[in-house]
This record gives structure tokens, sequence and C-alpha cells, in this order.
């Protein structure tokens, strides 16, 4: 099942009538046969860069397709800590974490509920967390902090998506967005894994307070992931707002990046990702604070956050 926006001008792949996909094994029989070219040639001319050959494919599909149609509701959540200072309480730091999963689905080992526990219910209750801290502390900040849960991340960021671009404050007043997804606390929190780090002046921002705090920071060690585009801070970097996606980190080696790759392998995006996992509840009460107070400087600096020269995404300021 596929989902889209149906607000106007928002659907992406308006009008596409067939998506499919090949496997590498299947790609030289169903494709390549009779071009005089390989699926391995031209993943290799690709990946140096070179200019990919233009030829004639004679393969022919032919695909019938019924599709059922329906439409569906469902809320993003917003909610404003007003800031105190005259001229800049209109201005927004802007913390998200997104309130789907996927649901009910095909049983594994008996259970078909997709819980979703860390991939999302722990950013909510990071924003959640934060919130009380700020009100129970009377914290004064002088740009106002939003913060936003949103829907639809799993079928392709449409919440955030359709907040960007329909905020309930003009999108030109968000100054930063700090996104909470999925930040995995199955470990004590000594490191940060940061995509987005060096992009904009936050990575100085969450620097000077993992500092503070005694944690270190890295960037995303597996850029060709993409994942700095692949959750809700992609839509806000789309309207020109410099973010950030910090996460628990740990080293190449070490008993940290095997638990993390077990997880990956064993709960995400199943049904054991639920409430019975083992989590380091000190450590993601760690986290939760490092986020409070990044959001905290941020507002109170004397300056907004700007994307660093070097970045690729400044060609978004200022849209």
């Amino acid at each position: 099942m596929t989902m889209s926006l149906a607000a106007p001008g928002m659907n992406e792949t308006e009008g596409e009538q067939i998506v499919a996909s090949i496997t590498p094994a299947h790609a030289d029989a169903l494709i390549f046969a009779g071009t005089g070219h390989t699926f391995d040639e031209i993943v290799t001319a690709a990946e140096a860069r070179k200019q990919l050959p233009r030829f004639a494919i004679p393969s022919r599909v032919k695909i019938k397709t019924a599709v059922t149609r329906g439409a569906v509701e469902s809320q993003n959540i917003a909610a404003i800590y007003a800031g105190s200072d005259p001229k800049l309480k209109d201005e927004y730091v802007t913390l998200s974490a997104h309130v789907d999963h996927l649901g009910v689905g095909k049983a594994l080992n008996g259970d078909a509920i997709f819980n979703g526990a860390m991939d999302n219910a722990a950013g909510v209750a990071t924003l959640l967390d934060i919130a009380q801290m700020l009100k129970e502390g009377n914290v004064k900040t002088k740009r106002s902090i939003l913060f936003v849960v949103v829907t639809g991340e799993e079928k392709g960021d449409l919440g955030s998506d359709y907040f960007a671009e329909h905020p309930t404050v003009p999108v030109t007043s968000m100054v930063a967005n700090i996104n909470c997804d999925i930040f995995l606390p199955i470990y004590p929190l000594k490191m940060l894994t940061v995509p987005g780090l060096e992009e904009s002046t936050l990575g100085d921002d969450i620097r000077v307070i993992a500092q503070q705090m005694g944690v270190r920071v890295q960037a995303d060690p597996q850029p060709a992931r993409n994942i700095f585009i692949r959750s809700d801070q992609c839509s806000f970097v789309k309207q020109g707002v410099p973010a950030i996606f910090p996460s628990f980190g740990n080293e190449k080696g070490s008993k940290e990046e095997a638990l993390e790759n077990k997880w990956l392998s064993d709960r995400y995006h199943a049904p054991s990702d639920d409430l019975m996992q083992p989590v380091d509840k000190a450590a993601a009460g760690r986290f939760n604070e490092l986020i409070e107070q990044l959001a905290v400087r941020v507002a109170n600096a004397g300056t907004k956050p700007a994307w660093k020269s070097t970045s690729f995404f400044k060609r978004y300021a200022g849209k």
C-alpha cells in the first residue's frame, strides 16, 4: 500500500501508473539481454561518475493492474513553548518526531502488531519530556520552541512535508529543526552520531553541549546511506531550515556497534520493536537533557543558525 498527500500539488508521483523494480540477479536476463551491455558495466560506470551509455532495450513488458483507492485522515500535532524576548519570540526552534509506524501486518513469531517503540514512540516521548522539563523548570528562552509531532513518516515523510509546506507559523520564522527519530538508547550515551553535523552551525552548537556533558560527536560514518534526507528533517531542509538528526553513536568494531547491528537485524520495522526490549533508560534521559540544552542554546543565541558555505543544502536557504 502506498500513500500520497491529497493537498493540491503535493503528490510527487501524480499520474504515475506503474512502478517496478528488478533485482540485480535478474537484470541481465530481463533488461540487458541483446543490448551488448551488462548490469555490472552500468553500475561500474555510474560509480566512476562516467557518462552512461545510451541504447535501445529490446525487452518488452505488458502489465495489467487493478488499483483500489481510498482516503484516510491522520493529524499532525503541534504546540508552542512561548519565548520571552519581545523581538525574538516570533522565531521558532522546531523539535520534531514522528508518531506513526507500520500498524498491523503479517505476523512474525505469532505477533502481527508493529509497535514502533524505538521507531518512533521514543522520539515522541523525548519531545514530551523536553516540554515538561521546560515548563516545570520555568525555563526562559528568547525564541519560542515549536514542538511538531508528525504523521506519515513511514510512508515518505508525508506529515512533515505537509507541515513544512503549510506550517502553523511562517516558514521563514523557523530558524532550526532538531529531529528525534529512532535515536536508539540501547547502551550508555558516550557518543552521538549526527547526520547534518557539518552542514550548518547547528553542528557547532551540538558539539558545545555534548562536550559539556562528556559526550563525543561524530558525523554520519555511513554517508552513502543518505540518512540525512531520509527522515522528517529533510522536509524542513527543503524549506531552507537548517537541521540536524542526532542519535546514539558508536565506534566501528565496538560492542555498541554490534548491539546496534543486532537491533537493526532483529527489531527494526518488526513487531519485536516493543516495550519488552532492553532499554537504557538512564541513557535515554541523558539524551533528552542534551537535546533540551541544545534547543535552549539555539533559542537564546544572538544569531540564527546558518548553513555552512560548503553545504550542498545551502541552496535552499531563503526559499
